[in-house]
């Protein structure tokens, strides 16, 4: 009798778990708005981002979309929606600071400040639009998102060993990744908004 009881047991707990494995949506469909369920099954097209010029927003945008199971489709004629990102008040600002530090050969130290250290800033004005009619069914500001990061000065006291180690990026290389994790957190942050906002 307990053979059968554990055999029982194990055969239910295989099925609950068998469906817990990949993604799934947050909400069952059946729990959804009718606009939730008809974003689910017509799909959203992302409108081409004015600022974003190397697709590092649209691309995490897409991996956020495609998180929650919501499509995203290559354009208005596959879908019912739009999603319209406007990028806002994007700021690069100096925040840490250091001496400069002296080169091998000068023995006078030098007694001037320069930046280490900046934060990128930027925030985004969200529009859903519902393609057939125009009509905008959410236009909203996202609230400002930011991220800092260190940089060696350009001062030329860099070696060519130290380079090659991996151990310092200048400031022009040091914003491209910062860029990148920025665009990854605003991306997180709009869906999230417009999921919960929506659904």
């Amino acid at each position: 009798m307990r053979i059968i009881a554990v055999f029982i047991f194990l055969i239910s707990a295989a099925s609950i778990l068998s469906s817990c494995s990949g993604y799934s949506i947050l909400r069952p469909s059946e729990n959804l708005s009718t606009l939730g369920q008809s974003l689910l099954t017509e799909g959203i097209t992302l409108a081409p981002i004015e600022q974003d010029y190397l697709g590092q927003l649209s691309s995490a945008l897409i991996y956020e979309l495609g998180k929650r199971s919501l499509p995203v489709r290559p354009n208005n004629a596959c879908s019912a929606y739009t999603l319209k990102i406007e990028i806002l008040n994007p700021v690069d600002e100096n925040i840490g600071f250091t001496y400069a530090p002296n080169k091998a050969n000068e023995t006078t130290p030098k007694h001037f400040i320069v930046s280490n250290e900046g934060r990128l800033t930027v925030s985004a004005k969200v529009q859903l639009i519902e393609n057939h009619s125009g009509r905008i069914l959410l236009d909203q500001c996202v609230s400002r998102e930011s991220v800092s990061f260190d940089f060696e000065p350009d001062l030329g006291t860099v070696n060519a060993h130290q380079f090659s180690l991996g151990q310092l990026e200048m400031h022009n290389e040091a914003i491209k990744s910062a860029w990148r994790v920025l665009y990854a957190h605003l991306a997180e942050t709009i869906v999230q908004q417009v999921y919960y906002d929506l659904f």
